[in-house]
């Protein structure tokens, strides 16, 4: 089983770290993996050796077995590429979540992770970074959601779309103030009716007083796979995007 493992160890690190020419983060880089799980489904046969005893547990508490298998994939794959960023090997990697819940490793990097459907989006930057991918899913009430979660211009945005554009506005709306609260990493505690994500150069506008509490984020939606919509968050106004599709 251990030969067994190191040598689908090396055939991932192979797909998704050499085979993309990934360099290693510089300043303004911001570097993100939209992963299909499909395609890494066997890694769960695996995670003994990378995931820890708590990883382990919380992964068994997921009612779903695809569920479970996105949270063991999703850790599976963020070890081994913060062990490639960072110089380091993947079972030193340890990621502990913080106060509110959102993970960090003590390696000096910032990281991110959002998972749906299928699919899987990994951000990883040198300074607070949040992602979110979401399937397009048209049993969803945008309406009723974007009235009592949207700010005031954002949902007047989405509104005046017409009927077969507006569930792809919601959701790249959506993305972005998803992946905003994930950056920040203070979850629900931070009203979403009280930030606008439609700038036009992405910067977050905050209603008084809780600019001064958070900061100057930008966020931004990036292409994805067809039928799903995925957005990044950063404090900074300009970075250097690089977007990997290693199962591509």
């Amino acid at each position: 089983m251990l030969t067994t493992y190191h040598k689908n160890f090396k055939n991932l690190f192979n797909s998704l770290m050499l085979s993309n020419k990934v360099e290693k983060l510089e300043e303004q880089d911001v570097h993100l993996w939209e992963v299909d799980s499909n395609v890494y489904k066997d890694l769960k046969n695996y995670s003994k050796y990378l995931l820890n005893e708590d990883e382990k547990n919380r992964a068994l508490r997921f009612r779903f077995r695809k569920d479970h298998d996105l949270f063991v994939i999703g850790r599976y794959t963020t070890k081994i590429m913060l062990a490639y960023y960072t110089d380091n090997t993947p079972e030193n990697v340890k990621i502990i979540p913080d106060s509110f819940g959102k993970p960090a490793c003590e390696m000096n990097l910032f990281f991110n992770i959002s998972h749906s459907g299928d699919q899987l989006l990994l951000g990883f930057s040198n300074s607070e970074i949040g992602v979110d991918i979401e399937r397009i899913d048209p049993a969803v009430d945008i309406e009723g959601i974007g009235k009592s979660h949207f700010s005031e211009i954002e949902f007047q945005i989405m509104m005046n779309c017409t009927r077969d554009e507006r569930a792809e506005t919601f959701f790249k709306i959506w993305t972005k103030k998803e992946s905003l609260i994930k950056g920040i990493g203070k979850g629900l505690s931070i009203p979403l009716q009280d930030f606008n994500v439609t700038h036009q150069n992405g910067k977050v506008l905050w209603e008084l007083p809780n600019e001064k509490n958070y900061g100057n984020w930008f966020v931004h939606n990036i292409e994805t796979k067809k039928g799903f919509k995925s957005a990044f968050a950063i404090q900074k106004e300009k970075v250097n995007l690089s977007y990997f599709h290693p199962d591509n």
